[in-house]
C-alpha cells in the first residue's frame, strides 16, 4: 500500500509482485522513487565470468574453445567462492581428459584435490581423490594412487556419503590392486562388491563393476570366470546410454579376448570393428591410440605382420597420453614384430629385461604375459622359417 501511494493500485501492485503484469517506465520511475534506489537496481545480473564460463560449457560441450574460456574465467577471479572454483576445475579437467591432455589434467586435479580440502566438504574431498587415484594409476604411480583411493573410502565411510561414492573408490582400489600385481586382494574386493549391487546404483557403475571383476579374473588366468561378468556388460549398456562407455567397453572386452587361452581372435575383430565406429563419433586422440594399439596387436596375431609393423609404426615410440601398461604392451608388440622380422638378438635381450623389471616389481601377472609373448614370437619366427 505504501509503494503503491497514489500512483496505482494495491491490486496492480500485486499483479507487479506475482510476475502477471509487467512494469512499465512510469511504474519503475516511481518505485525507484520511493525505494530511493537507482533505476540499475532492478536490473538482473548476467553473474561472473567464471559462472558464465561454467553455464557455457555445461550447455555447449566440452570443446578446446570452451577449456580456454574456463582457463581466463579462473585466472580473471581467483577469489572465487571455492566450491564455485572446483565446480569449475572439476569440468576443465574433463575437458583436458577429452583432448589427451593428460599432464595438465594431472596437474588440475592436484589442485581440484587440494581446494576440495579447503571447502570442508566431504563429498568434494571423496571425488576428487578418486579421480585423482585413477590417473596417477594410469601413469603407474601406485603407491600414491593407493594412498589418495584410501582416503577416499575413508572419507566416504566416515560422513556415510552414498553407496555410489563407495563403489567408485572400490572399483579404483581393485583395478589398482590389479595393475599393481596384487591380484589375489583384487579378486577378493570385487567378488565382494558384485555381490552387493543393488538396482539403485548407476548403470554405468553397473557396467564399470562388472568389467573391472571381468579384467581382474582375466589377470589371474581364469577366463571363463572372465568372460561372464564382461558379457553382462556388454548386453546390459545400450549405445546410446553411454557412448563414451560402450566404445571403451568393447575396446576393453577385445583386449580381454586376445588374451585369453586359447585367443579368440574373432570375437576381438568384431569389438573392435564396434568399438572403431564408436570412436569415429565419440573418440578423443587418447581412445584412437589406444584403438589402433589393439588393431596392431589383433593384426599380429592373425599373422598380418607387416600390417602390423606399420600400425606401430603410426603410433610411434612414446604416444601421449596412454597407459603405462599400453605403453609396455606397445614396447613388447614392437620387438616381437622384430623378432618374426628375423632381428632376434636384440628384440629378445629387451623382451627380458622387460619381464625381469615387471618381476622385480612384484607384478608377477605382467612379467608372465612379458614371457609368453617372448616365448610366443620365437615359435612363430621358427615357422616361418625366420630364426
Amino acid at each position: 500500500m505504501q509503494l503503491a501511494g497514489g500512483e496505482f493500485s494495491p491490486a496492480y501492485l500485486s499483479r507487479l509482485e506475482s510476475g502477471t503484469r509487467p512494469p512499465t517506465d512510469r511504474v519503475m520511475s516511481h518505485l525507484c522513487k520511493k525505494l530511493k534506489v537507482p533505476l540499475s537496481a532492478f536490473h538482473t545480473t548476467a553473474g561472473s565470468a567464471l559462472t558464465r564460463a561454467l553455464a557455457t560449457v555445461t550447455s555447449v560441450g566440452e570443446s578446446l574453445a570452451m577449456a580456454a574460456a574456463l582457463e581466463e574465467a579462473l585466472l580473471q577471479e581467483p577469489d572465487a567462492d571455492a566450491v564455485l572454483r572446483w565446480q569449475a576445475q572439476w569440468v576443465l579437467a574433463r575437458c583436458y581428459q577429452q583432448q589427451g591432455r593428460v599432464s595438465e589434467e594431472l596437474d588440475l586435479l592436484q589442485e581440484i584435490t587440494a581446494l576440495g580440502d579447503r571447502t570442508g566438504l566431504p563429498d568434494l574431498r571423496c571425488r576428487s581423490r578418486v579421480r585423482l587415484a585413477r590417473l596417477l594409476r594410469a601413469a603407474g604411480d601406485f603407491a600414491q594412487a593407493r594412498t589418495r583411493v584410501e582416503e577416499s573410502l575413508a572419507l566416504a565411510e566416515e560422513h556415510d556419503l552414498p553407496y555410489r561414492d563407495v563403489v567408485e573408490a572400490l572399483l579404483t582400489l581393485i583395478s589398482i590392486d590389479a595393475e599393481s600385481g596384487q591380484t589375489a586382494q583384487a579378486r577378493a574386493n570385487a567378488d565382494r562388491l558384485i555381490g552387493t549391487l543393488s538396482e539403485e546404483l548407476p548403470l554405468r557403475l553397473k557396467v564399470e563393476a562388472l568389467w573391472t571383476t571381468a579384467s581382474v579374473c582375466a589377470r589371474q588366468g581364469d577366463h571363463e570366470a572372465a568372460i561372464e561378468p564382461m558379457t553382462r556388460a556388454l548386453k546390459i549398456l545400450p549405445s546410446n546410454e553411454d557412448p563414451v562407455l560402450w566404445m571403451r567397453l568393447r575396446m576393453a572386452a577385445a583386449s580381454m579376448y586376445l588374451r585369453t587361452v586359447p585367443r579368440d581372435t574373432d570375437e576381438a575383430r568384431t569389438l573392435l570393428d564396434e568399438a572403431a565406429t564408436g570412436a569415429r563419433i565419440v573418440g578423443t586422440p587418447v581412445h584412437h591410440r589406444e584403438l589402433l594399439l589393439l588393431q596392431c596387436q589383433l593384426a599380429f596375431y592373425e599373422g598380418r605382420y607387416q600390417e602390423a609393423r606399420e600400425l606401430c609404426d603410426r603410433l610411434g615410440d612414446r604416444p601421449d597420453g596412454i597407459s603405462v601398461r599400453d605403453q609396455l604392451r606397445l614396447d613388447v608388440l614392437r620387438n616381437q614384430i622384430a623378432i618374426i622380422e628375423g632381428d632376434h638378438a636384440a628384440a629378445v635381450v629387451e623382451l627380458e629385461r622387460i619381464a625381469k623389471e615387471a618381476q622385480q616389481s612384484a607384478n608377477t601377472e605382467l612379467s608372465a604375459e612379458v614371457w609368453r609373448a617372448l616365448a610366443e614370437a620365437l615359435r612363430l619366427a621358427e615357422k616361418a622359417g625366420r630364426h
